[in-house]
């Protein structure tokens, strides 16, 4: 992966992180919108509310895996599977499906009790009551295409039924119901509580999102690591870019005739100011795996080779050219790069004075 692709997706991330702070900013906003009001005087209000309470029930849902009384819970089912894709084999834990079941319960607060719609999914804030194997008494998950369960869990989390709540939804004839776009907000932890974690939340979530962000922008620009494009050559240069495109060349054929040969090459300028010998090398890029085979010349300005060099190297050394020239005058030179056609698009590319390549060789 590429530097400016790492950054791109720093980036992507950051944005999600972002939307998942303004989410939990307007659930902060709504709590603040929709003051506690009394269970027992909801005649006549329409409309967001939101009450605080005991929870008042006849017939608790008993929770599956533990058995606990409850009036909502949650399981996540989980399997531990093996998969096989070609000829390669991965196991992992995935998750095989989330349920919820809810009820409908009364909340007190002394005022009078307030029926609530709790039935449907709900943010709520869960007490964990089980974690481990899948009850015998409970449906297995099936298993997809090309893999093999290993093993199962669940994880159960409930609302107990002897909980004291937070509850924030509508009043619609004389109930609490879920809004009509959105969840019913289920809390243990009283309103003041929840608000104060939700703001937290929201900024930590926030100052995460402005980091990572500013991360991608520094890697994408930076590129720590990467090689940069190769611009204007003047006498050594450090490693770079260099980008080749599709062309033809002549091979000369044991009858003396000519075949065009697709090749892959680039034509760099290149100014030389301080009189000497030097090495130019070209070789794959850092993580990439085509065969890339590469050859230079210099030449010039009349075209003629001022370098020795051929790449006669077998196997995956022919993958990392070095060519020294000849004792070059101060001028403008002109270095061809030539590669595969098969091969990537880019090479890494690099000149230094003889004489220090030598002593790091």
């Amino acid at each position: 992966m590429s530097m400016v692709t790492l950054g791109i997706a720093l980036v992507g991330v950051a944005l999600l992180v972002l939307v998942g702070a303004l989410l939990v900013r307007r659930k902060g906003q709504r709590i603040l919108s929709a003051p506690v009001k009394k269970t027992g005087q909801v005649a006549g209000v329409q409309g967001a509310a939101s009450f605080e309470g005991a929870v008042r029930t006849q017939q608790p849902l008993p929770a599956p895996c533990s058995g606990q009384p409850c009036v909502y819970y949650e399981l996540i089912v989980e399997k531990k599977v093996k998969e096989r894709q070609g000829a390669s084999t991965t196991t992992r834990w995935k998750t095989a499906s989330k349920q919820h079941w809810g009820s409908q319960f009364w909340l007190d607060d002394g005022s009078g009790p307030l029926l609530v719609e709790g039935r449907e999914a709900a943010d709520a804030d869960l007490q964990q009551t089980y974690k481990g194997a899948l009850p015998a008494t409970m449906p297995q998950p099936l298993a997809d295409r090309f893999e093999e369960i290993l093993e199962t869990k669940v994880t159960e989390k409930i609302v107990p039924a002897g909980a004291r709540l937070f509850v924030l939804g509508q009043i619609a004839h004389g109930q609490l119901m879920p809004p009509a776009k959105g969840k019913l907000t289920v809390s243990t932890r009283g309103r003041d509580a929840l608000l104060g974690s939700t703001k937290k939340l929201a900024l930590r979530l926030s100052a995460f999102a402005g980091l990572v962000a500013a991360i991608g922008a520094v890697v994408m620009i930076v590129r720590p690591g990467e090689a940069r494009p190769c611009g204007e050559l003047e006498d050594s240069q450090k490693a770079c870019v260099v980008a080749t495109y599709m062309s033809t060349t002549d091979d000369f054929q044991a009858d003396g005739s000519t075949k065009k040969v697709p090749i892959r090459e680039q034509k760099l300028s290149w100014v030389v100011t301080k009189e000497g010998r030097y090495q130019l090398e070209a070789k794959q890029m850092p993580r990439e795996r085509k065969w890339l085979n590469p050859t230079i010349q210099v030449e010039d300005k009349w075209g003629l080779p001022m370098n020795v060099g051929m790449n006669l190297k077998l196997g995956n050394a022919a993958n990392d050219f070095k060519t020294k020239t000849k004792n070059l005058k101060p001028g403008t030179y002109t270095v061809y790069v030539w590669s595969m056609a098969e091969g990537p698009a880019q090479l890494q590319f690099g000149i230094e004075p003889l004489a220090a390549a030598e002593a790091s060789n």
